[in-house]
């Protein structure tokens, strides 16, 4: 049974993958053109952080309670479609559509990703954790090529709208694998005083800061590195040839790192890849001083390689814990503190962009690849997948 879930969960992964790619390059810059402010896009990161921040617990409860967790994965589907929907009816001239846009965005948020984790945890197998995380992080390489092209394209030759509404639209047909899904529920249900206990757990104590800086460092360099190519390099379309083009090559690299995962050298490996991370980090500082295309490419390549070694072993990690230890508790203990961080860095970079340049940017940038240092506290916990 776990073997089929996977096959399902793969297959729903392919479609919701290429809808949500397609938002990479189109809604940090769709919600920067629309209110001119970069303020504007982190204050939408504040709005969707807060209502999951607000609601995932209660969510998850509910659905365990009710012994049907893949409904509600399947209604935060829904949602995501219903968001998209509304952003693509959003238009200068009819902008409050983005606020029903941007309540489904939050829900779906809130419905699908502490059951997306919980799904996984429950249904893999950590021994050979590396082993799936990368074959998942393939999947979302390969249609990850393909996304980012297609939502510039259309967003070039149409309008962003036309981007949503195909995003939308492949969302849509995802939903039909979790309606297949035979995972059992969780009997355990949280309440604040029992949150409490778990995140003082000492086991979970040494992830605290990874995940409290995980929040940090997306806000501090994944937007803002799109936003400096959009505003000071090039347009959308040579942004989603970049993100396309070099996202593709670092599949290979995928396998190979899941692979050492599971040999067993995690904890040299952890230091690598985030020691490597920072750098490849840097070097998109670099650009501000050599903006040709062929070293920004270079750049993005590097970084791409990195990325996808950094995320596929620090998500074996995150997987193997809960699938070895509990299947709540790791993941629990993970969105309390990326939700934390999460605000509290899109509360103080919307206030940052309301004061100074946009050319601060690039210094936003440079202090997040200093931020990943704080991934190494997972190592700490190394002992407990033995």
């Amino acid at each position: 049974m776990k073997n089929k879930n996977l096959k399902l969960f793969y297959l729903h992964d392919v479609l919701f993958q290429f809808s949500n790619s397609l938002l990479i390059v189109v809604l940090p810059i769709f919600i920067y053109q629309l209110y001119g402010s970069i303020a504007a896009i982190f204050a939408f990161s504040l709005t969707w952080n807060v209502v999951h921040g607000l609601f995932f617990i209660p969510i998850f409860n509910l659905a365990m309670r009710l012994k049907e967790p893949k409904y509600f994965m399947a209604i935060g589907v829904v949602f995501y479609v219903l968001g998209l929907y509304f952003y693509g009816k959003t238009t200068p001239e009819a902008a409050g559509f983005i606020v029903p846009g941007t309540l489904f965005f939050s829900l779906y948020i809130a419905f699908y990703w502490m059951l997306r984790h919980w799904f996984f945890s429950v249904n893999s197998d950590h021994k050979q954790m590396g082993k799936q995380v990368s074959f998942m992080g393939i999947i979302a390489i390969v249609v990850s090529f393909i996304g980012p092209i297609v939502g510039g394209w259309l967003s070039v030759t149409f309008d962003f709208n036309a981007a949503f509404l195909v995003g939308a639209g492949a969302g849509f047909l995802s939903l039909f694998p979790i309606l297949f899904f035979h995972a059992p529920h969780h009997p355990e249900h949280f309440s604040l005083k029992e949150i409490g206990k778990i995140i003082k757990r000492p086991e979970l104590k040494s992830q605290r800061l990874a995940f409290f800086t995980e929040g940090f460092a997306n806000n501090m360099i994944e937007w803002p590195w799109i936003l400096v190519f959009f505003i000071f390099i090039g347009d959308i379309l040579d942004l989603s040839y970049l993100v396309g083009v070099t996202t593709l090559i670092t599949a290979i690299l995928t396998w190979m790192t899941g692979k050492w995962f599971d040999a067993r050298s995690r904890r040299r490996l952890l230091d690598r890849v985030t020691h490597a991370k920072l750098l490849t980090t840097l070097l998109y500082g670099s650009i501000f001083f050599f903006p040709q295309v062929a070293f920004i490419y270079l750049v993005q390549t590097a970084n791409g390689f990195v990325t996808t070694m950094h995320e596929t072993v620090t998500n074996s990690y995150l997987y193997a814990f809960s699938n070895k230890h509990h299947p709540i508790y790791f993941n629990l203990n993970r969105e309390i503190f990326l939700v934390i961080s999460r605000i509290l860095s899109s509360i103080a970079l919307m206030f940052l962009f309301l004061f100074v340049p946009e050319s601060y940017l690039w210094l936003v940038i440079v202090a997040g690849a200093f931020v990943l240092l704080g991934w190494k506290s997972l190592k700490n916990t190394d002992h407990l997948l033995h």
